[in-house]
């Protein structure tokens, strides 16, 4: 007996349109895994950038006068800020962590 052309079309249909929704799945994760990546080098840098800024305000603390206030008495007051107000945060908590 001859298998009739709609089934036969049916089960290529069905293939390709698995094919295809794999292929966007997958296409979904390689830019949520780039977009990942992007804001965990963001953070890095905020890292470094903080460290630098610290390692500037020590040296202006002991190069300021010993009879006038150090202009940084702490040193990390002011270098944080709260992102928890963006909507996007709760996706990207695991990497923001660091900053805090």
């Amino acid at each position: 007996m001859r298998s009739t052309p709609v089934a036969k079309t049916q089960a290529i249909d069905w293939d390709d349109w698995t094919r295809e929704h794999f292929d966007i799945q997958e296409l979904e994760l390689v830019e949520q895994q780039q977009i990942e990546e992007l804001v965990e080098a963001l953070v890095n840098y905020c890292r470094q950038l903080e460290k630098q800024v610290v390692s500037l305000r020590c040296q202006v603390n002991r190069l300021t006068a010993v009879d006038k206030p150090k202009p940084f008495p702490e040193l990390h007051s002011d270098l944080y800020q709260s992102f928890y107000q963006y909507a996007a945060y709760p996706k990207f908590k695991r990497i923001l962590k660091h900053l805090e």
